[in-house]
């Protein structure tokens, strides 16, 4: 410019532009270089254009290259192509077109609602309308300080929406797929929802109000009830060979490839962005990871056999301070909720801060409920570690069950030799499982830890290994009357192939401190000691068998009780006093001669029958064997004839026992022996071809002929010779009673063998036998065979190979 008053030539200033420092060219100490330069807009747009260009190709894989567009995010903006998966909005029949409030807004929400309607409009995402359903449109803040997000509430659409229920993935069966896998990618879908569009004629269903006006979606958007149903169901079709093939895991927009060699893995990635590019997708790249020995995925750290918390989401937590609402706890358990497979212990730890959520509960933060978080937080700092299951390894689960919950570990061996944790579970006892006996919580433990790893465990190729600390869980595999819930378990049970296990409660600290109460130490808990699981008829004086309130009730019913209470209370007349001196009353229970007397009611007097008859220790006996027994602990008017007819009409015994009444000659016995001692005169046989039992197809059966008419049982072979069966003789006779003057049997070969000749000469025994194809001279043997024939046929029927472990019981039940 040109002073032609003055004669002065006037330039106007340099424009000064701030380059970015370039790699190579400026040393990284030296200040940016300010050069004078005049540039056009074209120039500016080229050198933004090589920068994302140049980012790209640093930042992506070379083989992966021909790709790069599919990371670009400007490319990304455009409007999704149709699809079979377009988004429909299905209304029920009932609904009501409602209209909404407008909220009013500040000017900071005003700005950012105008922004939010511009770049819709411009990419197409949303359009203006004239629909006469419409959802209020607001704002909630993000984490970032002072950032808003754009919302649609589309809760009463939601509830006139027809639900799809298509399933999302379970994280937990996704992650069990990577089993195994060393090389991994992770891809992050850009525009997630908005990449698939609303069904024509759907759009107006979902338009929303504005001071701007009203407008309505023409792809997806958050909020709608069925968004992610159709989002899944679109990737999981779309990339459904890979799923199939086993590479490739989907969970809405998160997408991850594994494999266990690197070659592999590039080829199946470049298959994958093939895919993508085919369906006009693209990713965000500064979310996707390639070729990477770790990963995040869906919150959790993924490595070659192992699976750990994001340390990301578990930096907050040092600082976290205790809530003081009930809003703050349901946002802390919500966190930990997510993170419960890693920590042990967790539902006794959460106990009290899931008390202060109780309806009507007043929220006041106590110190129990300081030390649930702080040991919480404790738990998520350790970051715990588990390994990947491998079903084509053994498994071992410790349980645990206390008076508050259940506990277990689910454990595989490393491969440093080590038995490690694949997950945890503990859960609550609700307040009838407390109720419940030690050794129904400890099976619950088992039933639940069974229930939850069940797609592990099921069919597999081991035996699964159960630790408890508990001797007596095997009752349930033996016990012949179960209650429904028993039933139900025992039949859950029987699919698995289990080995149970005892171990002291100390081996299996982890498991038991899952079942434990971190707040309630100083309380003694005994339910873990060892208790002898007795035969029902030692219960039956203490009344454990749940009757013995059933009892007190109907004693205040009872006429005749009543009766006897009113006699017992007068203080008059002599006789009377001395015609009660046997009646007591103890703990609520009236007492006859010291035995518990039962009520007048005929459903109660069953039960007490039933259960002496049925228990394995008296094993279904006769009449009057049956009324002996009852009698030692119970009494009521009438009970022989009551326990008369039970025993007559009892199914198992007409199904089990044999007709003693035959028509045709009975067996004759010999004479018994006069003032003899046990056993001085014994019968013996053998019951052959049983199912075989530990090795063992055979019982020896001994009988005291003349004395006591005891019995015994010995399990042996069929192929037991006449040298073993001296020795068997010598092991359960000869050392418990002493030698025999005479022998009794049938005319088998072991008997009559040399060497069993041999021995009675010997010993001054004399051996006597019986008449070919006239077994009548063994006839108490014969008795007592039928017996305990009948005795397995109504205990093992269902489990025959197990015969010999009732073995002792039959003979206690006949000796008894």
């Amino acid at each position: 410019m040109i002073n032609w008053e003055t004669g002065e030539i006037q330039f106007p200033p340099r424009r000064k532009i701030q380059i970015k420092r370039f790699r190579g060219i400026l040393d990284n100490n030296e200040p940016e270089v300010l050069i004078g330069a005049k540039i056009t807009a074209s120039q500016e747009m080229a050198h933004q254009q090589q920068m994302v260009k140049r980012e790209i190709d640093e930042l992506i894989p070379k083989y992966l290259l021909g790709y790069r567009d599919r990371f670009k995010k400007g490319k990304a903006e455009q409007f999704p192509p149709a699809r079979a998966y377009n988004h429909a909005i299905d209304l029920k029949p009932d609904f009501v077109l409602r209209n909404c409030k407008l909220y009013p807004l500040s000017p900071v929400e005003q700005v950012e609602q105008d922004k939010f309607l511009e770049e819709n409009l411009r990419k197409g995402y949303i359009r203006k309308s004239k629909s006469p359903m419409v959802s209020p449109f607001f704002f909630v803040a993000k984490k970032e300080k002072g950032a808003l997000q754009p919302t649609q509430d589309y809760r009463e659409l939601n509830k006139g929406t027809v639900k799809n229920t298509y399933p999302l993935p379970l994280i937990l069966e996704l992650l069990d797929k990577l089993k195994g896998a060393m090389v991994f990618t992770k891809l992050d879908l850009r525009n997630g929802y908005n990449n698939v569009r609303i069904k024509d004629g759907d759009q107006w269903k979902a338009a929303f109000k504005t001071n701007r006006g009203l407008f309505e979606p023409t792809v997806m958007f958050f909020g709608l009830s069925n968004s992610p149903a159709t989002f899944q169901v679109f990737m999981n079709n779309i990339l459904s060979d890979f799923i199939d093939e086993g590479w490739c895991v989907v969970y809405m927009d998160d997408i991850l490839l594994f494999s266990k060699d690197q070659a592999k893995h590039r080829e199946w990635t470049e298959r994958l962005m093939c895919c993508l590019k085919k369906h006009d997708l693209f990713l965000k790249l500064e979310k996707c990871e390639f070729d990477v020995t770790e990963v995040v995925f869906l919150g959790m750290v993924i490595r070659p056999g192992y699976i750990a918390m994001d340390s990301v989401k578990l930096a907050g937590i040092a600082k976290w301070e205790p809530p003081q609402t009930v809003k703050g706890v349901r946002a802390f358990l919500g966190f930990g909720n997510f993170y419960r497979k890693f920590i042990g212990k967790y539902a006794q730890l959460t106990r009290p801060l899931n008390d202060l959520l109780q309806k009507n509960q007043r929220f006041e933060w106590t110190r129990e409920c300081q030390i649930a978080f702080d040991l919480l937080k404790a738990k998520f700092l350790s970051e715990p570690i588990l390994i990947m299951p491998d079903i084509d390894k053994p498994f071992i689960i410790e349980a645990d069950a206390s008076k508050w919950a259940t506990g277990a570990v689910l454990r595989q061996k490393g491969t440093d030799g080590e038995w490690h944790p694949c997950g945890y579970l503990s859960k609550s006892l609700s307040p009838m499982e407390q109720n419940y006996e030690i050794y129904d919580r400890e099976l619950l433990a088992i039933y639940r830890a069974l229930m939850e790893w069940r797609h592990y465990l099921m069919g597999g190729k081991f035996k699964i290994v159960i630790l408890s600390d508990h001797k007596n869980l095997t009752y349930i595999r033996m016990a012949q009357k179960l209650n429904r819930r028993q039933a139900r378990w025992s039949l859950f049970l029987s699919e698995f192939d289990l080995g149970l296990v005892h171990v002291p409660g100390k081996s299996i600290t982890q498991a038991d401190a899952l079942s434990r109460r971190s707040n309630e130490q100083d309380e003694v808990d005994t339910d873990n000691e060892d208790i002898v699981m007795l035969p029902d008829r030692l219960f039956i004086k203490r009344i454990n068998l749940g009757m013995k309130e059933d009892i007190i009730d109907q004693l205040g019913l009872d006429d005749f009780h009543k009766s006897a209470l009113e006699q017992l209370l007068q203080e008059g007349v002599p006789p009377i006093k001395s015609a009660l001196s046997d009646w007591r009353i103890e703990e609520g229970l009236l007492f006859f001669q010291n035995r518990v007397y039962v009520p007048n009611d005929t459903d109660l007097c069953h039960r007490v029958v039933q259960t002496i008859h049925e228990t394995p220790g008296v094993g279904h006996p006769g009449q009057w064997n049956m009324a002996e027994q009852v009698q030692r602990d119970f009494w009521w008017p009438g009970m022989t004839k009551f326990i008369k007819s039970f025993v007559d009409g009892c199914i198992v015994c007409q199904q089990s026992k044999i007709n003693t009444h035959p028509m045709r000659t009975p067996i004759q016995p010999i004479n018994a022996t006069p003032n003899s001692f046990p056993f001085q005169t014994c019968t013996m046989d053998l019951i052959m071809d049983l199912p075989e039992c530990d090795s063992m197809d055979c019982i020896l059966v001994v009988v005291d002929h003349s004395s006591t008419k005891g019995v015994i049982f010995t399990p042996c072979t069929k192929t037991t010779d006449a040298m073993k069966i001296v020795e068997l003789l010598i092991q359960h006779l000869y050392k418990r009673f002493g030698l025999p003057d005479r022998i009794i049997s049938d005319r088998d070969p072991r008997f009559a063998a040399e060497v069993f000749q041999e021995m009675g000469k010997q010993l001054s025994i004399k051996h006597l036998m019986s008449t070919v194809f006239h077994p009548q001279t063994d006839g108490e043997t014969e008795r007592v065979n039928q017996e305990i024939e009948v005795y397995l046929r109504a205990f093992c029927s269902k489990e025959q190979t197990r015969w010999k472990e009732y073995l002792p019981l039959a003979e206690f039940a006949h000796n008894n």
